[in-house]
């Protein structure tokens, strides 16, 4: 049975690398519109799930990921949507067979094997368009906290004639056992898995495989597990 990795060990690891294994995801939100009408979620629907404190206490609560805003949101008892308080604090998230954990944004492991997990790191920035001369739109300073567009749970609405593109980002790294951290690279897994590399590499040249796609990642370190 496979086993994710201490996550304590997992995030003492956790540092700013150089960024490759990347994909981005783009919706544009016309101006005078609602962010809210926007939102879409991980999950199809709020979800029992347990959430473990680092200081070794535990709560369950219908939860899900808010893809839009890139945070673990939770119902409460009169149904009402709302995001998890302090992160910093939470050691884990598990959702059904998922688990999440935080450290500077939200983690999730998308795969795991003995001695490596496969996990993400999504993002969201919001870049305002402007409608420049002529009507042609032209792109501003992006808005790296969605908090300028939101504010206690509550969806603002956008300034008229602004249009805003909300692009999803999200990096794949993987984790050893010794709790380093690698971008999702073709030359990290044959690193990594190095006692299997020919085999991976015959696997490489029948398959090709987009690095900064998630299902070509999960297919490949499933094949590397094995």
């Amino acid at each position: 049975m496979k086993k994710y990795l201490s996550l304590l060990l997992v995030l003492s690891a956790l540092q700013t690398f150089s960024v490759s294994a990347q994909s981005h995801e783009k919706k544009t939100i016309k101006a005078g519109e609602n962010l809210a009408d926007y939102v879409y979620y991980l999950f199809p629907s709020f979800t029992n799930g347990t959430v473990k404190m680092k200081h070794g206490g535990a709560s369950t609560a219908k939860l899900n990921f808010n893809m839009l805003l890139c945070h673990m949101q939770f119902l409460n008892e009169h149904g009402d949507t709302l995001d998890i308080a302090d992160p910093l604090e939470i050691d884990s998230v598990i959702i059904k067979d998922k688990c999440f954990f935080y450290k500077k944004g939200c983690y999730e492991i998308l795969d795991n094997s003995n001695s490596i997990n496969l996990i993400v790191l999504r993002n969201v920035i919001y870049e305002p368009v402007k409608i420049g001369a002529m009507g042609i739109p032209s792109h501003g300073v992006s808005i790296d906290n969605y908090t300028t567009i939101r504010d206690d749970n509550e969806s603002k609405q956008l300034v008229l004639n602004e249009d805003i593109d909300v692009i999803l980002q999200s990096t794949y790294y993987l984790i050893n056992n010794k709790g380093e951290m690698f971008n999702a690279t073709k030359s990290n897994f044959l690193s990594l898995f190095e006692k299997d590399k020919e085999i991976i590499e015959g696997y490489l040249k029948t398959n090709k495989t987009n690095y900064n796609k998630e299902a070509d990642l999960k297919k490949l370190f499933d094949f590397c597990s094995k």
